[in-house]
């Protein structure tokens, strides 16, 4: 058996999935416990309020009130731990990030890009 430090391991690593596609760091990691059993691993999380609450309140004070202020939903995206398939320079996972909430803000910010005259975005060059 493997043994992985979470926190030094785990912990900020850059997850992509079966693609190789970045999704995000990992901002946060959720540990279940159960009756009679070791803890294990539940989840990975990824999302900025996530990482706002362990940098600290402050932190999470401004996040939360620049989503209000642009009108964006907080969401977390939760990679559960059984799709984790190796972890080494980075965390790959059997998902596909685009199914995922992980690359919301991307998205989202993608669309606003895209919007402003002369952009490529995703979209490619414009020509």
């Amino acid at each position: 058996m493997t043994m992985i430090e979470l926190v030094h391991d785990v912990l900020d690593m850059q997850l992509v999935d079966r693609a190789r596609v970045k999704m995000g760091r990992v901002d946060g990691i959720t540990i279940e416990l159960r009756a009679d059993e070791p803890p294990r691993v539940a989840e990975l999380l990824i999302g900025g309020s996530v990482l706002a609450d362990r940098v600290g309140s402050w932190a999470a004070l401004v996040i939360g009130m620049a989503a209000t202020l642009l009108g964006v939903k907080q969401r977390v995206a939760r990679v559960p731990f059984e799709v984790v398939e190796e972890i080494g320079d980075v965390i790959a996972v059997d998902l596909d990030a685009h199914a995922t909430d992980a690359l919301r803000t991307e998205h989202w910010l993608d669309r606003i890009i895209c919007a402003i005259p002369g952009a490529a975005g995703r979209k490619g060059p414009q020509k």
